[in-house]
């Protein structure tokens, strides 16, 4: 009796374990309707759904982090450039809020050094040379914190392929990062369900560009 005992509390036991939390439910419905965001008002009921989701998990950093990708790809996607900073100042003070809880996450890096090529599409002649350097200084960082992360090196290829060649840049030398990048995301396994994946479409459809 007292090993039947023991093997019922122990199903019970893993049972409730697989069991999802409010929390992780309500972020795989959000996820699920960020995936399917195409315009971008999809995009920003995205990011309110993952706001209000932070404001009920305060210590959780991953509803502020979506909630900022959301509206960092909303700028991707506008047509009116005036819109743009206010749109990026809103995906910013959810990163700074990400940051607080997790400091050292490698994503965080990797999504700031996402959001700023956008700014310099508002007006590439004056953000040019001070955003690039920035973006720069959040790759390195998001690359030693976490070398395996693939967006990382995703976004050091667009930006190299961006660039002029005359500055290193241009498809020659973005190639070879891609290809890095390709490696990393073969290789790479999100830490859960929730954890940010995404990049590796974009990094395919770029490098076969490239071939």
């Amino acid at each position: 009796m007292k090993t039947a005992g023991t093997i019922l509390l122990t199903l019970i036991f893993l049972c409730t374990q697989a069991q999802p939390t409010r929390y992780e439910q309500a972020m795989a419905k959000a996820l699920e309707q960020l995936n399917q965001a195409s315009m971008s008002n999809d995009f920003i009921n995205a990011a309110n759904t993952f706001e209000r989701i932070s404001m009920n998990e305060k210590k959780e950093w991953l509803p502020l982090y979506y909630a900022a990708y959301s509206y960092i790809v909303v700028t991707y996607v506008l047509s009116d450039y005036t819109q743009k900073d206010a749109y990026l100042d809103k995906a910013q003070k959810f990163l700074d809020d990400a940051f607080l809880l997790a400091p050292d996450e490698s994503e965080l890096y990797a999504l700031q050094a996402f959001l700023y090529p956008s700014r310099i599409t508002v007006d590439p002649m004056a953000r040019g040379a001070e955003y690039i350097g920035k973006m720069n200084l959040a790759l390195d960082k998001a690359i030693e914190l976490n070398p395996q992360n693939p967006r990382s090196y995703y976004l050091r290829a667009i930006t190299t392929l961006n660039m002029p060649e005359a500055f290193g840049g241009g498809p020659a030398a973005a190639k070879p990062i891609f290809e890095l990048a390709k490696e990393k995301f073969d290789n790479f396994r999100p830490e859960t369900s929730l954890s940010p994946n995404w990049g590796k479409e974009q990094n395919e459809e770029e490098l076969n560009k490239l071939q």
